[in-house]
């Protein structure tokens, strides 16, 4: 029959792409994971959150006492035993806060990362009184 060779060749090739959709999927780990994974130097977890634009909608948030110089220090010191490089151009301090862009440990990848964007982790403090911080985190794409 002659339909066979072309349906034979149809279904190998949407098992074939299938497959490869699921194979690049098992190589991510969901934003959210990884979040919940990290070991952060704060007094109690923080809360995961909707976020519109992180990867995974998803980040951590909670608020603190602290200064904005000592929370960044403790931070940073804690993310890079974990393997996260700091992209030191990107990081920012004052007394109303800082931003801290990293990038995850070799052979990280974000699940929902967009095609030719690379994953960093954000972590964005505000000061929102006097010793008192907002602290959030997340996934963005660079």
């Amino acid at each position: 029959m002659p339909w066979r060779p072309r349906l034979l060749a149809l279904s190998t090739s949407l098992m074939v792409g299938a497959g490869a959709l699921v194979g690049g999927a098992a190589l991510a780990t969901p934003a959210g994971s990884l979040l919940k994974g990290l070991a952060l130097p704060l007094p109690k977890p923080a809360a995961s959150l909707f976020a519109a634009n992180a990867i995974g909608q998803t980040s951590l948030n909670t608020q603190l006492p602290g200064k904005p110089d000592e929370l960044l220090a403790k931070v940073k010191a804690s993310l890079a035993k974990q393997g996260y490089s700091e992209r030191t151009v990107n990081t920012v301090v004052g007394p109303w806060g800082f931003n801290l862009v990293l990038d995850p440990p070799s052979g990280t990848k974000v699940d929902g990362t967009a095609a030719g964007k690379a994953a960093a982790l954000v972590l964005q403090a505000t000061a929102i009184g006097p010793n008192q911080l907002n602290l959030n985190v997340r996934f963005e794409g660079l």
